[in-house]
Parts: structure tokens; C-alpha cells; sequence
């Protein structure tokens, strides 16, 4: 496997499930050659049906997306089980990336949940997928506090997906972070903001920024040259049919066609 490049459909929007073969024929006339799609938009839809969706299209299924509690028996009903739900879709699919994304609290709350998460990880990895913690830039806050104790108590099948535009959100040295989850990287989140001062969502489209994207992409080529690189512009004042294709355009200046 070489470098293959993605497209987080988050662009598209909250109704985008409302019509997926226009955005995947928008994401393959791009030029990506999958999609990454929170688990939340794809739950409804039968495995057979989203392979079809996709396939007629030339795309696969990059990975998947979810936050919250995995675990928590005191949940609804319907998610208890999220967890296996969620393996079930993802093994039917053949995909072997799932995406979590939330780790907030303090002490021992905090402690819990990364315990809940590397349970998750594995349960994932007995089921072939890699559990792998896409950041936001909270977790740089109060001096790295959350990434320091993720960090610190991460267990072995803990992968990471890091959100390189979010750590830069965040204030952190990207390349000194990436070194620092070096042998967890399994995939990778290209986001880019317009600079450190102002409201957290000045999304930008990929390199019009302030992101080191281009130095970022020298180091997967040079350490981790075999995972799914997606672009997630989470917002865009562009139509989301011109930020992907902006976005991959960007992303192929960097790792080719």
C-alpha cells in the first residue's frame, strides 16, 4: 500500500447522507480515492448499499468516525453496544481504521475515559480494525494536559490519526508532536486555518493557511508512507463540490496523483 488520499465528507454537511451518490461523484471527480464519513451518517445504510454507492464511483471506504462513551451500559438502549455495531459495519466493509475523537474531563474522569478507550482499541484490534485517536486542539490546552495523560496511559493498540491543522490550532509544534506518536501514526487529518488569533473555525482551504502541511507531508513520506491521507475542511464559504476539489489539489501538489 502506498499513500492513498481521502476526502472527510463533514464538508458536505449535516444532510449529506441525504444524497451521497452526488458527493461521492463530487469527491471522485476530485480525484481522491476514498471517503472518510462519521459512522453516525452511514448507520442506516446497509453495508451492500454504501459498497454499491461508492464502487460506481471507483471509491472506497477510507474509515469511519465516532465519539462518546463506547462502553457506558447506562446509555440508551441502542447504544450499548455501539462498539460492536460499529466493528460489524466496519469488518462488512473491509475498512480497518475507526476514528474517536473527545476526550475532555479532568483527573480521574479523565483517566477513565482513556481506560474506557484503550478497552476499545482492544476490542477493535482483536477485530482487525485500528482504534486511532483523531485530536482537536483542546488537548494542547492548560499545557497539553489531556495529551500528556493520553500519552502517558495509552495502551499498545492505541493507534493515532492525528489532526495536524488542529494541532497547530492548538499551539503545538506539529512535526515535534508527530515524532512524539511516531509509531502510533496510522492515519492522518490534513486541516488548515487561516492563523492563531481569532475565532477557532477560520477554515481555510488546504495550504492558505498557516498549517505546516507541506513539512508535514515530508514527514508521513518519510515515516509513515503507507496510510490514508484525508483532507477535512470541517467548514468552507466555498461550495463543498470546490473546497474538496481545492483540498485535493493541495494534497496531490504534496504526495502526487
Amino acid at each position: 500500500m502506498s499513500i492513498k488520499l481521502g476526502c472527510q465528507t463533514i464538508t458536505f454537511g449535516a444532510d449529506q447522507k441525504e444524497d451521497f451518490p452526488a458527493v461521492f461523484a463530487a469527491v471522485a471527480r476530485a480525484g481522491y480515492a476514498g471517503v472518510e464519513v462519521g459512522f453516525r451518517h452511514i448507520a442506516g445504510i446497509p453495508p451492500e448499499d454504501l459498497k454499491r454507492m461508492l464502487s460506481a464511483e471507483g471509491l472506497e471506504l477510507a474509515g469511519s468516525h465516532i465519539g462518546g462513551n463506547l462502553e457506558d451500559t447506562d446509555q440508551a438502549e441502542g447504544e450499548k453496544k455501539i462498539l460492536e455495531q460499529v466493528l460489524d459495519y466496519l469488518n462488512a466493509m473491509e475498512v480497518g481504521v475507526l476514528m474517536y475523537s473527545g476526550l475532555r474531563g479532568q483527573g480521574g474522569e479523565l483517566l477513565a475515559q482513556i481506560e474506557m478507550l484503550n478497552r476499545a482499541a482492544a476490542t477493535c484490534s482483536a477485530r482487525g480494525v485500528r482504534l486511532c485517536y483523531h485530536n482537536h486542539d483542546w488537548e494542547f490546552a492548560d499545557g497539553e494536559r489531556i495529551m500528556r495523560t493520553l500519552l502517558e496511559h495509552a495502551g499498545p493498540e492505541l493507534a493515532f490519526g492525528p489532526d495536524v491543522g488542529w494541532v497547530y490550532r492548538g499551539g503545538k509544534n506539529v512535526i515535534e508532536f508527530l515524532d512524539s506518536v511516531r509509531d502510533r501514526v496510522a492515519y492522518a487529518h490534513f486541516k488548515d486555518f487561516a492563523g492563531l488569533e481569532g475565532e477557532r473555525t477560520n477554515f481555510v482551504t488546504l495550504g492558505e493557511g498557516g498549517a505546516p502541511l507541506a513539512e508535514v507531508g515530508e514527514w508521513i513520506k518519510q515515516n509513515t508512507p503507507d496510510i490514508w491521507v484525508v483532507a477535512e475542511q470541517d467548514r468552507s464559504g466555498l461550495p463543498p463540490e470546490e473546497a474538496v476539489t481545492r483540498n485535493a489539489a493541495y494534497l496531490k501538489s504534496l504526495f502526487g496523483e
